[in-house]
């Protein structure tokens, strides 16, 4: 499927972005980037700074009728246009990271100043990213990450005196196209 290949391409230019093209003293240099949860591994403390990718956004509880608690759908939100026979879909995906500052005591300031910059790391990598050659025999990616369907978001969730802990959650979309 071509959510596979978007998040495997995701998931490698975030990499480079965050890690690999980060100086390891910078403090805003991403620990891990991987798609899905972490489930513990590895643990928050130790990775410092977390990226996951995901299809969809994981945070939404969509509907399914006849299920408690869910009122929607589980399928992708697709928005399905004819464009000269081929059919187009708006796929969306979640870039979510965590800046746990507990064991290196970052004050206020720093804290702020890293979280912010993960983040802004995040959204020129994304924007910047070409999505060339990515798809299968029957779908490709027409449309990269565009602006205006770049929507991000940064909450403190700990403070002071030094455990500052910032959830970062980066949503967009991208038009894929099938053939007629």
């Amino acid at each position: 499927m071509i959510h596979e290949d978007i998040l495997d391409y995701i998931e490698a230019e975030l990499k480079k972005a965050l890690i690999d093209n980060v100086p390891e003293d910078d403090p805003a240099r991403a620990g891990i980037v991987t798609q899905g949860d972490l489930q513990g591994d590895p643990d928050p403390d130790a990775a410092r700074i977390s990226v996951t990718l995901h299809e969809n956004d994981p945070d939404t509880i969509l509907n399914v009728s006849g299920t408690t608690g869910f009122t929607g759908s589980w399928e992708d939100e697709v928005a399905e246009t004819e464009i000269g026979g081929a059919v187009t879909w708006n796929r969306r995906f979640t870039v979510k990271a965590r800046c746990l500052f507990i064991n290196t005591k970052e004050d206020k300031a720093g804290a702020q100043r890293i979280a912010r910059t993960v983040r802004e790391r995040i959204e020129r990598a994304l924007l910047n990213m070409t999505f060339i050659g990515v798809g299968t025999p029957e779908e490709y990616v027409s449309r990269c990450v565009a602006s205006e369907t770049l929507k991000g978001e940064m909450l403190q969730a700990g403070g002071p005196p030094d455990a500052f802990d910032y959830f970062i959650k980066v949503r967009f979309d991208i038009q894929t196209t099938t053939g007629a």
